[in-house]
């Protein structure tokens, strides 16, 4: 059987977009949960892996979305029980939040357009040990990762935020960027940057030219994560059901 992946959506407007065909034709199969539109988060079982999408909201943003306490204690449980975890900006804040980390909101610079993380000891890290030293991804967040859970490995930083990329015991990772994004989105997202922030309007124009323009080392990059993500879940599945058969002949 094809491994199943749990996917929570925060928002309608941050998609699985092309992590979906990705991972589709990696044989994984994916299961959505949409809790702005009031279904419930679930607990850690059947699930052979997790993905926790970004959103408008920030991580702290309890009193009006109730569901964030959820998706912490779906974190917290994946952890616990070396569930393959992928949080992708807003989810890479919950999985630091989550765990011990910090994070701040409205702490500095946005990151918007195409960035390059330098990565460091990623050798032995499964997710990103194909990736080299240097990676282009898409970025577009407000809010800092300020620091990491206790023993979390550091994996990518940039030059305006040094949290991009970790890892949280065997398993579980945060992520700052959008390796999933499309331009196509990408620019809907912009789009509403610029209403919000009309005197930023040229350089959020710039940085969308700029991210198009490298769209295509982008996209080969966010690639091989999807596959690594895909191996270690595939991974994951079989040492649970090769441990399901064991268990089972002793009895």
């Amino acid at each position: 059987m094809r491994p199943t992946v749990l996917v929570v959506q925060p928002d309608p407007r941050v998609g699985l977009d092309r992590f979906e065909a990705w991972l589709r034709q990696l044989g994984v199969d994916l299961d959505v949960v949409r809790p702005y539109d009031d279904e419930v988060v679930p607990e850690v079982g059947v699930h052979d892996g997790i993905i926790v999408l970004g959103g408008y909201m920030n991580a702290l943003d309890d009193e009006r979305y109730l569901w964030l306490a959820s998706i912490r204690a779906l974190i917290r449980a994946a952890a616990a029980t070396d569930v393959p975890t992928l949080g992708i900006c807003l989810g890479g804040q919950l999985v630091a939040d989550a765990l011990g980390g910090q994070v701040t909101v409205g702490d500095g610079p946005s990151e918007i357009g195409a960035v390059r993380l330098d990565l460091t000891d990623t050798d032995d890290d499964p997710l990103f040990c194909e990736s080299g030293p240097s990676i282009l991804v898409a970025e577009h967040h407000y809010d800092r990762i300020a620091r990491l859970p206790d023993g979390a490995q550091l994996l990518a930083s940039s030059d305006r935020y040094e949290n991009q990329a970790f890892r949280v015991g065997r398993a579980v990772w945060g992520v700052q960027f959008h390796p999933e994004v499309s331009p196509g989105r990408f620019e809907r997202w912009v789009a509403d940057s610029r209403t919000a922030a009309p005197d930023d309007a040229d350089r959020l124009t710039a940085a969308f030219a700029d991210l198009v323009a490298n769209d295509a080392l982008i996209e080969s990059d966010s690639a091989v994560l999807a596959r690594r993500f895909a191996d270690v879940v595939r991974t994951h599945r079989h040492a649970r059901a090769s441990a399901s058969v064991g268990a089972g002949a002793e009895r």
